[in-house]
């Protein structure tokens, strides 16, 4: 009886195991972390690609970070990878509530220049592309900081894979993002 119990003890627990385990085709990766929280505006790549030939006028409020480059990998690349949106969230020592700044529509479509001059401005990673990075950078503002600290939370991306009989799959995957207050 004994025996039989481990047995099924054994088979639970590998079960459990392998329930828990993502094998995720898409992995996410950021540049340069931690990132300098600076005390000033910025102009975000929206508003620079809305602004045309005009100057484009701060839209991110201050204090804010900036994440320079964000990088999609795939080991499968024989579908379409649709980002939906992109969320990052990070609590701030001796703040009640995350600091969370999400990315979506345009605004996600405007972190590269093909995905904001698509018809679609979708952002769409095509089928035989390995790895894909935004070529300009995400803003996130309007953070209130008076002290001095390091801080890391997560960005979540959230999408899904396209085949060609049009059949999607969601997408979910996560990195971590570490903060600076200086």
């Amino acid at each position: 009886m004994k025996k039989i119990m481990y047995v099924l003890l054994l088979l639970m627990s590998a079960n459990l195991v392998a329930c828990s385990q993502e094998d995720s085709n898409v992995e996410v990766s950021i540049t340069s972390s931690p990132l300098p929280l600076i005390p000033a505006t910025a102009i975000s790549c929206l508003a620079q690609e809305n602004a045309g030939e005009d100057v484009a006028t701060a839209d991110i409020s201050a204090s804010y970070f900036k994440v320079p480059t964000i990088t999609f990998n795939r080991k499968d690349t024989s579908k379409t990878l649709i980002i939906a949106f992109i969320r990052v969230s990070i609590q701030i020592p001796g703040s009640a509530t995350p600091v969370t700044c999400e990315y979506g529509g345009d605004q996600l479509a405007a972190l590269r220049g093909n995905w904001f001059d698509s018809l679609t401005k979708e952002a769409a990673i095509p089928v035989g592309e390995a790895s894909y990075a935004t070529t300009c950078p995400m803003y996130c503002g309007g953070i209130n900081a008076t002290n001095q600290f390091v801080a890391t939370g997560t960005m979540e991306v959230f999408g899904l894979e396209r085949d060609a009989n049009q059949d999607e799959t969601p997408v979910k995957v996560q990195t971590s993002i570490t903060i600076q207050s200086y």
